[in-house]
């Protein structure tokens, strides 16, 4: 996966590699804590590196069928587990543009007919850690 660089306001953590609490472009985001959080005050304006975990459970009709209003964001599951939108602007390797998250190779394909799909990929985890 790609790690993706953004400007955060840390809202808490449980501890290092636990989960946290981040607001980022008015989202607020659950990660996995890399980055010390524990460490900082409420209301922190940190740089930080977003690493997102793909699940790899998901099958290819999944993947396929859970976009249909055709978006780019990151939709909260539970814990720091998402579902990331997207569209797949490559093949080869396949990189979905999901907005605040680039995702290289959430699956395989060569098929060019791809580029331009709305895809959901569903992400274990999502790491955020200092840029």
């Amino acid at each position: 996966m790609t790690a993706s660089i953004v400007a955060a306001t840390f809202i808490a953590s449980d501890g290092e590699y636990l989960e946290a609490v981040i607001e980022v472009e008015g989202q607020r985001l659950h990660v996995m804590d890399e980055f010390g959080g524990g460490q900082l005050a409420a209301g922190t304006q940190v740089r930080l590196e977003l690493w997102p975990m793909t699940s790899e459970l998901d099958d290819w009709d999944a993947i396929f069928g859970a976009n249909p209003g055709c978006v780019k964001g990151v939709r909260r599951l539970d814990g720091w587990r998402y579902l990331a939108l997207g569209v797949v602007t490559q093949v080869d390797p396949v990189i979905c543009d999901c907005g605040l998250l680039q995702l290289e190779n959430p699956f395989t394909t060569h098929d060019a007919r791809c580029v331009g799909a709305y895809v959901g990929v569903t992400l274990a985890r999502l790491d955020a850690c200092l840029a």
